[in-house]
């Protein structure tokens, strides 16, 4: 994460074989989290399966809910009556004289299952359709669209989780949900088809930087045991204050990092900051050399947490972390009593490379 609110710089990853988008895609899903080492070793070999067993688990989950019934909701509706119900339009009926006809205007909710959320179910089915090879998982596609258009259930590719925060429907439906956008998450690269390669095109950018920063951190938490490390994302750090104007909290920039891990038997902390620009450039009298803004950022990161009665603020490694292309960087200094780590990810490897290099680079943390 930026430490100002810079502008988003275009990456420099041209170019990522397709099936490490699906791993990418694979270490940043819910799904990865809850498979167990086996399987999840197994898709991180072969990660064009994980499109087989979504369809598997989403074909499972819809028929599940299909035969129980699909969640209900209110949706508003207006018209024309010859009675009351719900609420009246005092300035339409007036305005259109609609007493004299012995009408008025109201406006009513009514309950549907065209919700948002089963049209965002029924969307997701259509996304997964031109995805599959198996038979089998055709069929049971295709019948689950059947089925949604004879109950008269539209598609929406956008479905907002928080309406239905409080909702117990909801929440039974979560893993249903996490697999939909997973689905659609996984139909991107399919907009290329036949091309082994997905160009970072202008409108696939930010997801790219996304996708990369949420595959570090999924992948953390899948592989780090949680009874030894501490996980800590997008936490917010504070600067130690003294003596300060009343309004420069409204001028001082925000920090707040892309992943904290700490090993609990030691005090040891490593804080890692995704970029997915290059990790260098050419200056006045080098033709390489990393990117100041980003060692300026890692160093406010480190300097200004240090504290005596948090000890680990105090031994703390700063790692920057860069997706690249046929390239390998793994560079370390101390400054101040803090290493500073500059390191990146081949994303043209092969997949079992690409997961032990992470592991390599997170295990750091365990120090001697």
């Amino acid at each position: 994460m930026n430490l100002s609110n810079q502008s988003t710089v275009k990456t420099t990853v041209a170019t990522v074989p397709i099936r490490n988008i699906w791993l990418l895609l694979l270490y940043a899903s819910d799904l990865y989290q809850t498979l167990g080492k086996q399987q999840r070793v197994q898709l991180e070999n072969n990660p064009e399966d994980l499109i087989k067993l979504v369809a598997k688990l989403y074909c499972q989950a819809v028929g599940k809910r299909l035969m129980r019934s699909l969640s209900c909701g209110y949706q508003q509706h207006t018209q024309v009556l010859n009675r009351v119900r719900g609420k009246i339009d005092m300035l339409i009926t007036a305005r259109q004289q609609l007493l004299e006809k012995g009408r008025i205007q109201c406006h009513f909710d009514i309950l549907t299952i065209d919700t948002p959320k089963n049209r965002y179910i029924h969307a997701a089915a259509h996304a997964l359709l031109p995805q599959l090879q198996d038979k089998i998982l055709t069929r049971q596609c295709q019948k689950i669209i059947s089925r949604f258009k004879a109950l008269k259930i539209g598609q929406s590719t956008h479905y907002d989780y928080l309406t239905d925060y409080f909702d117990q429907s909801g929440k039974q439906d979560k893993t249903l949900l996490t697999l939909c956008r997973l689905i659609f998450n996984l139909a991107i690269p399919t907009e290329l088809a036949g091309v082994h390669q997905v160009e970072q095109v202008k409108k696939t950018d930010h997801w790219l930087r996304r996708l990369f920063e949420k595959a570090v951190v999924g992948f953390c938490r899948a592989n780090l045991n949680s009874n030894d490390w501490k996980t800590n994302t997008g936490k917010r750090l504070y600067w130690q204050q003294e003596q300060a104007s009343s309004g420069i909290k409204n001028f001082l920039p925000n920090m707040q990092t892309d992943l904290i891990i700490e090993h609990r038997n030691c005090n040891h902390r490593l804080i890692i900051d995704t970029k997915c620009t290059s990790i260098h450039h050419q200056s006045r009298y080098k033709n390489k050399v990393f990117k100041s803004s980003h060692i300026y950022q890692l160093y406010a990161y480190l300097r200004s947490q240090e504290n005596a009665a948090d000890p680990p603020s105090c031994n703390a490694t700063g790692m920057l972390l860069y997706p690249v292309i046929n390239d390998t960087i793994n560079e370390y200094v101390t400054i101040q009593n803090h290493q500073f780590r500059f390191c990146t990810i081949d994303l043209s490897q092969e997949s079992s490379l690409i997961r032990k290099n992470l592991l390599n680079l997170l295990c750091h943390c365990r120090c001697g």
